[in-house]
């Protein structure tokens, strides 16, 4: 009857185990496919970044070749000297030569003696453009004129409402006639792109039959995004890219129309997950279960039972080790041996020892682990194997003298342990086996010295 519930307890064990690492497993799983799709979706939005810094930089290129005909313009009125005779046949020119070049139907080119506008091109649908004050800051569009008049700069406005209707950008460029070494600022130059037209010409519509959704904005002065076109509404899970179209500073943001994953793949992949969490429970028990086995066993054949100590076996490989790499510069061998324990064995017994070598190995533990390892090689015989300067050695040594000192148990009141000590720094030239020689002859010194001041040891 009793091995009956032995087996049904250890087959609700079974159970729960595999319960438990089919959890494991889900979890485990669930993550690594949640990395899976983050780095999915983190290559997808980089390749949407890329999408939208060529579209930037492309935005970029148009303006930039249009808004270099002001430096025409400019070129033009100080090589005449102030006088706009010329301007009709030039402008037409720029103005054919632009679209040839770019595709950009402008609104017109005008220039303006003073901040007012006294010729444009063309002049037909720009009639009320004539007699405009570029310097009247009430008017949209103006604030950038009067700042590239003060500042002697070309400055580009975002786009705005023109006052001869539409939706329009413009470059305002101040002239500056030069006399010798006197400088007259003359006026403005303008040139103002159909934003409508530059849209098309960009093809941004080409992103939609890709499947994108994406929006241009301008940044505002207390750097909030002003949308000026947009195809589907991008939110704020677009990948967005910030961008200078000369003092003006835009953003693109674009996202897939189907969004970064699919749903159906997500509802997919969960399932598979759950049917491999089944059988990865049932692995999982196995594979613990062995590697528990295995690791106990590895652990056993280098930790002493009773102290928690590396063992001899452990301290030979170690030994073996140095003897073929050599010791490091501040490589220190210490020796330890447990002061008494014969006669505490002999008059508390067996179990008052066992306190005395597990109370001297804490001490020792504690003081030397954190600069290396502690090794307990016979039956009261330890060594210490630490890389430490001079120093820190020295803070070491007190403090494994302190804890032994103040140490108290419950059968066994004291501890006295002898220490021997030797530094690669010391003996430079010698080998681990000299070394070891070199630090028992030291430990040996100081545990003679004990006994002829302790007739005999007081346990109690």
């Amino acid at each position: 009857m009793k091995k009956f519930w032995e087996l049904q307890k250890q087959k609700k064990d079974y159970k729960k185990i595999i319960v438990l690492f089919g959890c494991g497993c889900f979890l485990l799983l669930t993550l690594l496919y949640i990395g899976l799709l983050h780095n999915e979706i983190g290559a997808e939005r980089t390749r949407y970044g890329y999408i939208a810094k060529n579209e930037a930089e492309h935005i970029i290129t148009l303006v930039d070749c249009v808004m270099a005909r002001t430096t025409t313009l400019e070129t033009m009125l100080q090589d005449h000297n102030g006088e706009t005779e010329w301007f009709d046949k030039v402008a037409k020119n720029i103005y054919d030569d632009v679209t040839d070049e770019t595709g950009v139907s402008l609104k017109n080119f005008a220039i303006a003696p003073d901040g007012v506008v006294s010729k444009v091109y063309p002049l037909e649908g720009n009639e009320a453009l004539v007699g405009f004050n570029f310097l009247d800051t009430s008017r949209k569009g103006n604030l950038e004129a009067k700042e590239a008049y003060e500042k002697g700069t070309t400055i580009l406005t975002n786009p705005f409402e023109l006052v001869q209707g539409g939706i329009g950008m413009g470059g305002r460029s101040p002239v500056i006639l030069r006399d010798g070494d006197t400088e007259t600022l003359w006026g403005l130059v303008t040139v103002t792109i159909d934003f409508e037209n530059m849209i098309e010409v960009l093809r941004l519509d080409n992103l939609e039959g890709m499947g994108v959704d994406y929006a241009i904005s301008y940044i505002d002065q207390d750097g909030t995004p002003v949308r000026i076109h947009a195809v589907g509404d991008p939110g704020e899970n677009a990948v967005k890219t910030r961008f200078a179209v000369r003092n003006l500073t835009w953003e693109i943001a674009v996202v897939p129309k189907k969004g970064w994953i699919l749903p159906w793949r997500v509802v997919l992949s969960i399932l598979i997950i759950l049917i491999l969490s089944l059988f990865g429970g049932i692995f999982a028990n196995m594979v613990i279960i062995l590697h528990e086995n295995n690791a106990m066993l590895r652990r056993l054949a280098v930790t002493d039972g009773l102290t928690g100590c590396m063992n001899r076996l452990a301290f030979e490989k170690r030994i073996e080790e140095l003897r073929e790499n050599g010791i490091d510069k501040d490589f220190v061998y210490i020796s330890a041996d447990v002061n008494g324990l014969k006669q505490c064995n002999d008059t508390l017994g067996h179990p008052a020892g066992d306190e005395l070598l597990v109370g001297a190995s804490a001490c020792m533990r504690e003081s030397f682990e954190p600069y290396g390892k502690v090794y307990r090689i016979g039956g009261d015989e330890f060594v210490a194997l630490l890389l430490a300067d001079q120093k820190t050695l020295d803070e070491i040594m007190k403090k494994v003298q302190d804890l032994t000192e103040h140490w108290e148990g419950e059968m066994v009141k004291h501890i006295s342990v002898a220490f021997g000590h030797a530094t690669h720094s010391e003996f430079p030239d010698a080998t681990i086996d000299t070394l070891i020689t070199t630090v028992d002859e030291r430990m040996y010194e100081v545990k003679r010295e004990y006994y002829q001041h302790h007739t005999r040891e007081v346990i109690s």
